[in-house]
């Protein structure tokens, strides 16, 4: 993905570093340039570093150019999320990117769990997510999507998303997938089979060595909280690796948002031995 050029937009630059102090995950490197920002963590009783990302200038317009490095050490656990939706704005001359890279220590947690993209008409928006894990380390990752503002009738009315996601180890490729939206240059979008009368789509992916429960179990208590017709429809799958996919498409961000939640907590709790977080957005 090339950089962009532009005196319209601002080149925002994130780099974060954790480690392992007094059986707690501590902040040990913070470095932002705005129009990426993040508060002063907070740390969870369980020992996770919550981190909230925010977007001081109120969101992504035409030349930024965001890049983002994370490094958690071993036996780190750490939650990156936003505050709240991120709005993408109309971009009639170019787009804006986003290049992230996070390198997850040895038995280390990474959660990054944003909230969903707002695109707005004409929007154009490129990102590239790659993390390395070291043995026993796990990522958590979702992407969720509102294709315009719904409310105003605003839907599919964005230039282009894109986004390619790529996780490795020692031993190679974990995951790649790659996701491309350009509605002007695809009128199948809303066909049979693709979107259909679902406006919002997302992906969530929990990667990593872990002890998978009985895959009967897992599809037995998530398919009916992806599967509320005709308000939702979505789906899970096993990768080849070690670690689950799950799609879903809605009607509203917000459902999606909240099936994925209680996926995860319901994994953390009965399988993974880990404490639900309250991360406190409301």
């Amino acid at each position: 993905m090339s950089r962009i050029d532009s005196s319209a937009g601002r080149h925002g630059e994130l780099r974060l570093a954790f480690a392992q102090r007094n059986n707690r995950t501590v902040m040990t490197e913070s470095f932002f340039r705005v129009p990426l920002q993040v508060m002063k963590p907070r740390y969870d009783e369980s020992g996770c570093a919550c981190v909230y990302l925010l977007s001081p200038t109120g969101g992504v317009v035409q030349g930024d150019d965001y890049q983002i490095d994370v490094t958690l050490a071993p036996n780190t656990h750490v939650t990156l999320t936003t505050q709240a939706a991120t709005k993408v704005y109309a971009m009639p001359s170019q787009g804006a990117t986003q290049l992230m890279r996070v390198r997850v220590g040895e038995d280390a947690i990474f959660e990054y769990l944003p909230d969903s993209a707002i695109l707005f008409r004409d929007a154009d928006f490129s990102q590239e997510i790659s993390f390395f894990l070291e043995p026993g380390a796990k990522v958590i990752l979702q992407e969720i999507v509102m294709p315009g503002r719904l409310a105003r009738g605003e839907t599919l009315a964005f230039s282009q998303y894109q986004t390619r996601i790529e996780m490795s180890d020692s031993d190679g490729l974990l995951l790649s997938d790659t996701c491309s939206v350009k509605p002007k240059c695809q009128p199948y979008l809303t066909g049979s089979g693709v979107l259909e009368e679902y406006p919002c789509w997302g992906s969530w992916y929990l990667i990593g060595k872990f002890e998978m429960p009985q895959w009967e179990v897992l599809c037995q208590f998530a398919e009916p909280l992806l599967n509320h017709r005709p308000k939702s429809i979505g789906g899970l799958s096993q990768l080849h690796r070690g670690g689950i996919a799950v799609r879903m498409l809605a009607h509203s961000a917000e459902a999606i948002q909240t099936t994925f939640q209680t996926i995860w907590n319901w994994l953390k709790t009965e399988h993974l031995g880990l404490e639900v977080i309250d991360l406190r957005k409301y």
